[in-house]
């Protein structure tokens, strides 16, 4: 009986000390829950770093996300940020000389931008040794290469964070074109880099082909439209003295590398020139067209031109000045590196020399099978733009990318029209460009560029600002409206896996070698085409098939 009454008690006692311990450990989880939520808000509202606790996964879409709305000036003390990136085509205009549009961007927000800047032969080299080092980096980069490797290494930060806090105008963007947030998402679903949007200019200034009109008409030449018609064409080009100087001079195809060549393969239906020959079937099967039967029948047409003399001996060693100086020195016939607007622009330069020269933008031939297409430019460009580890004030850094980049005033001044009153007036509410720019001795694109204007860095181009620049050419705008029923798009833009990379970098390396100089040689027949299913059975042999299922990896998580 003693013994029982002892265990009630005990029983008892046992029971109040769970009770006690259960209460005291609620109490404990309440408070470490208060705290935690305060640290989070807390570390949300500062902005000063990246959130290291954050992987990505917020149940808001960023693009539904509200960010913090700013007010110019961003800083009430100067402020300097350093960025790195390829330097400015408007040579001698150097970013370093602190240019009109990034003074009036630093009236505007009070930054500002230290560059270390450096030409474009240079600038990869250079800031991959900069990015193995990781230290002492400067705020913003233009990234060298593969972005997603300096991702994974921690040199870049994560951005996706910052935008949905703190860039009202870029989450705008995003929801306005999903496609440009899609063509920047890396394959964790994060946002490390941003890109410029210049899918506007290919509404007028196409990644075409140019011909000399008037050489047409000397030789009393119908405009062609075969493959069959153009071969022709160019053979009247050569033997027909179009130029009228007496002399064999005439270069009937110009092209700065063989790359150019890559446009007369739409007429076959191979997607070389934007998309390097990757390409889905109707299936959705991805396909390397480099080996692709298709492939040959280009290059039997390729070696027949070579063997005519009709391109350019020079293709492989010029540099831009030497193909220039050949453009608008009345030697060439067809031009195959350059966009077509820089064709009506070629026609200003050569108006004092050559005043009947009449360079436009022409469709490409239809081909032996009826294909005739042009590729399409992705929405952004294929340049990435990254805040990197040392930055100091990641939050400040993005606000101002945010101005400068996609709100409407740090369009109009950084990515297109430039600075009021001199480079554009605004026009019932709407910028309108002045005579500096439309009537420069160097074309409006130098002019814009001599002020710091859509350069090296992230920017939006603007239909009114491509239609502008090249509207006071209305017969190679009408000529451009004819082209463009003939685009197909190229092989969406997909941010690899650092694994992906890796493996594809890996693969290609010795393909892409072995593929280039293959093509040279069955080109100019030191290579016989009969070598052809040869060439094939060894690209097979170096692991093609692996790179395929990569960038069907890829295609395939892009479209999902």
């Amino acid at each position: 009986m003693k013994i029982l009454v002892i265990n009630k008690v005990t029983e008892k006692k046992s029971k109040r000390g769970r009770q006690n311990k259960q209460q005291l450990l609620a109490v404990l989880l309440t408070v470490i829950l208060i705290f935690s939520v305060l640290l989070t808000a807390c570390n949300s509202g500062t902005g000063d770093s990246p959130d290291e606790n954050d992987d990505g996964s917020n149940s808001i879409p960023l693009e539904e996300r509200v960010a913090e709305v700013y007010e110019l000036p961003l800083v009430s003390e100067p402020f300097t940020i350093t960025f790195a990136t390829v330097e400015n085509a408007g040579i001698p205009h150097s970013y370093a000389d602190n240019l009109p549009a990034f003074r009036e961007l630093e009236k505007r927000t009070g930054i500002h931008v230290n560059f270390e800047a450096a030409p474009a032969d240079q600038y990869n080299t250079s800031m991959q040794t900069r990015l193995a080092a990781a230290k002492d980096l400067p705020d913003l980069i233009r990234v060298p290469d593969d972005p997603i490797r300096y991702a994974t290494g921690g040199v870049i930060i994560p951005i996706d964070g910052l935008i949905g806090d703190y860039a009202p105008n870029i989450i705008s963007l995003f929801k306005e074109r999903p496609e440009v947030k899609k063509a920047m998402v890396a394959p964790n679903g994060r946002i490390y880099t941003l890109s410029a949007v210049v899918d506007a200019r290919s509404m007028v200034n196409l990644n075409g082909i140019g011909m000399r009109k008037d050489w047409l008409e000397t030789l009393n030449l119908k405009e062609p439209d075969t493959i069959d018609e153009w071969y022709e064409v160019l053979l009247a080009f050569k033997g027909g003295d179009p130029n009228g100087n007496g002399k064999k001079d005439e270069i009937p195809v110009l092209a700065m590398n063989v790359n150019g060549l890559y446009k007369i393969a739409w007429s076959y239906g191979l997607h070389l020139a934007l998309s390097d020959g990757w390409y889905p079937d109707e299936d959705g099967n991805i396909v390397y067209e480099w080996i692709d039967p298709k492939m040959k029948d280009w290059l039997q047409e390729m070696n027949k031109w070579y063997g005519a003399g009709l391109l350019d001996p020079d293709m492989d060693t010029q540099n831009r000045d030497k193909f220039t100086a050949k453009a608008i020195g009345d030697v060439g016939g067809v031009s195959v590196s350059d966009m077509t607007m820089q064709f009506p622009q070629w026609n200003e330069r050569m108006i004092n020399d050559y005043p009947h020269a009449r360079w436009e933008g022409i469709v490409p031939p239809e081909g032996p099978k009826g294909n005739r297409m042009m590729e399409r430019e992705q929405p952004t460009e294929n340049y990435h733009y990254a805040i990197t580890k040392d930055c100091e004030n990641p939050k400040l850094l993005m606000q101002w990318l945010d101005y400068m980049f996609a709100s409407e005033e740090g369009k109009i001044l950084m990515g297109n029209f430039g600075l009021e009153g001199l480079s554009y007036e605004m026009v019932n509410g709407k910028p309108q460009f002045t005579d500096y720019i439309l009537k420069s001795e160097f074309g409006s694109g130098i002019a814009q560029a001599s002020l710091g204007v859509n350069g090296s860095f992230p920017r939006i181009l603007m239909r009114e600002m491509i239609e502008q620049r090249f509207l006071q050419y209305d017969g190679e705008v009408a000529q451009s409206n004819i082209a463009t029923q003939y685009y197909v798009p190229s092989f969406p833009r997909v941010l690899a896996s650092k694994e992906e990379s890796d493996r594809f970098t890996g693969i290609m390396a010795d393909i892409t070698t072995y593929k280039d100089e293959m093509l040279i040689k069955f080109i100019q027949g030191i290579e016989p085409l009969d070598k052809f299913d040869d060439y094939v059975i060894s690209i097979q042999g170096l692991g093609i098939e692996d790179a395929i299922k990569i960038k069907q990896d890829q295609y395939d998580r892009y479209m999902e």
